[in-house]
């Protein structure tokens, strides 16, 4: 059938040709539209040798890196996972430590611009122990197994002032110089204690810990400090708990607003670490072990002490 090339089929032809090119034009070339890297909120980490993500810390040697390691019962050993796969990528083992009660991690840049991790021997259900146990390294490649020789690892004694406690989280403070330990405990008081981190650094034999007041928050697991912000970041088993930095804010920790967040939904939140975007990401125990993220850098929840 042929169609007479009426003057509305010319006016019609003429404005409807050009607008399909454009928007075909748009949705195309948009741009940026192929090279958009899709954002993840959760991950399973793919390793069935990692059975409790306990400790949690962020690399500085790759934004889409974490480090992680087992609870107590297991070998001495970190895990380095890509999370835009959950794949493991590298490993790093350590024979020359016997790992107690491994419960909380962190990584930190020093002065010479050296990535390190610390790793924190530091559980005691029973409070029976005189000291715990930090183990300094530096920080290994993330896409690498690397075996770690004894002179590698520079292990620090801890005491705390009060005597001995179970603790899960440990944070370094790039801003104060600081190791923080916080205490764990059913009550809502959470003992605070610090450590210079150049005690820390220089593998002193022992070091006293120095008290630092308590928070109002039951069953500290995990925590981490953001490097550009200075804010501390808490978790529970069932919740999260943020801490702005603020200069005004002084010494007494029983007066610093406590920011409550619900978190995410899996099986037991035993760590967190917050990434270079400001993201918050926690993990899991369980296999496979899972990470999601919790919060954002800047919660808009009202503070409650």
């Amino acid at each position: 059938m042929a169609f007479r090339d009426t003057a509305s089929h010319r006016i019609l032809d003429d404005w409807l040709t050009p607008a399909i090119t454009v928007v075909l034009a748009f949705v195309v070339n948009r741009p940026g539209h192929a090279d958009e890297a899709p954002t993840i909120d959760s991950v399973v980490l793919q390793d069935d040798a990692l059975t409790e993500s306990s400790g949690l810390a962020w690399s500085n040697r790759s934004k889409h890196h974490v480090w992680t390691h087992n609870d107590s019962g297991g070998r001495a050993e970190l895990f380095a996972f890509d999370i835009r796969t959950g794949k493991r990528t590298g490993h790093c083992d350590m024979p020359s430590v016997r790992a107690v009660d491994w419960e909380a991690m962190a990584a930190m840049i020093d002065d010479d611009g050296v990535s390190k991790l610390i790793v924190a021997d530091c559980g005691d259900n029973r409070r029976a122990r005189e000291h715990i146990v930090l183990h300094v390294i530096d920080e290994t490649p993330v896409q690498q197994d690397v075996r770690l020789a004894e002179n590698q690892i520079r292990s620090v004694r801890v005491r705390f002032p009060a005597g001995p406690m179970d603790c899960e989280a440990v944070a370094v403070d790039a801003q104060s110089k600081k190791l923080w330990l916080i205490g764990k405990g059913f009550l809502p008081r959470a003992v605070v204690v610090s450590v210079p981190l150049a005690s820390v650094l220089s593998g002193k034999e022992t070091v006293v810990a120095k008290s630092g007041g308590t928070l109002a928050i039951p069953m500290v697991t995990g925590m981490d400090i953001d490097r550009d912000s200075g804010d501390w970041w808490l978790c529970s088993y069932f919740n999260l708990f943020h801490i702005r930095s603020d200069a005004t804010r002084g010494d007494d920790l029983r007066s610093w607003p406590v920011t409550v967040l619900p978190t995410v939904k899996l099986k037991q939140i035993e760590a967190v670490a917050v990434a270079p975007d400001g993201r918050v990401w926690v993990s899991s125990e369980g296999v496979p072990c899972r990470m999601a993220v919790a919060a954002d850098a800047a919660p808009s929840t009202q503070p409650q002490h």
